[in-house]
């Protein structure tokens, strides 16, 4: 029942969400090696082996930048919500009258968060792989799966986030608004002071690309993505101990 419930709460944000995206990669992917193939398609032989594998790469990874936006707007929403939202709305007391603890609410809610999050990440960089091999252009699963991890294992951190501020901050728009300011604050102070350790550049494959043939390097920043999720799981964590406390 929790697990139905926490699925009604956020399918319509969820399911949005993904069809943006999966429609976004594939059109733009798809006009991406229209150009490149002189027009055509699918890609004809000669054209195939020549040069312009770089500049295909090249927008693969413009192609994460309008993935990685779209994608944190998508799990900041899908964060919003829980038993602060509804104390605001005038429901929580059904809530928790259910037979179960908030420790487990909490949990449950979180738990279909990050498989909605991880959903979202995943299917739009399969709907390039299916893309570019009807267009006989077949591209590195390998590439296609770094894409997708530095984006869900690097980007989890902006839906614990947004978790957090809605267990703190009640409203409808108050929440999101602020938990928007945060991911645009963190990037800009991060970019200029601590430039290495930006979430946003992680997630993009900014630290991990390789300027000349646009190929993310073979040995991904594995300690970012480590110290991202323990950060994303001690925002949780906090959450959890924020409603357990919090009187209702």
């Amino acid at each position: 029942m929790l697990w139905y419930k926490a699925w009604l709460e956020t399918r319509s944000r969820f399911l949005t969400s993904l069809a943006t995206l999966i429609i976004f990669c594939s059109l733009f992917v798809h006009h991406a090696l229209y150009i490149s193939c002189l027009n055509t398609f699918p890609c004809p032989e000669e054209v195939r082996h020549s040069e312009w594998r770089s500049e295909f790469h090249f927008l693969l990874f413009v192609n994460q930048q309008y993935v990685v936006i779209m994608w944190i707007l998508a799990v900041v929403l899908l964060g919003m919500g829980g038993l602060v939202r509804e104390k605001a709305l005038g429901t929580s007391s059904l809530t928790l009258t259910l037979p179960v603890s908030r420790v487990r609410l909490m949990l449950v809610r979180a738990a279909m968060g990050v498989f909605q999050a991880i959903v979202l990440g995943v299917l739009p960089w399969l709907a390039v792989l299916v893309i570019s091999l009807r267009a006989n252009v077949p591209i590195s699963i390998k590439q296609v799966g770094s894409y997708a991890l530095l984006l869900v294992g690097g980007g989890l951190i902006y839906f614990a986030m947004a978790v957090l501020v809605s267990s703190l901050v009640p409203g409808e728009y108050t929440a999101p608004a602020l938990a928007f300011g945060f991911v645009l604050l963190a990037a800009m102070l991060f970019d200029n002071w601590l430039r290495r350790f930006n979430v946003w550049r992680l997630v993009t494959g900014d630290l991990s690309i390789d300027r000349n043939t646009f190929l993310l390097s073979a040995h991904l920043p594995w300690l970012g993505i480590l110290a991202s999720l323990s950060v994303a799981g001690v925002f949780l964590l906090a959450s959890i101990l924020l409603i357990e406390t919090r009187d209702f």
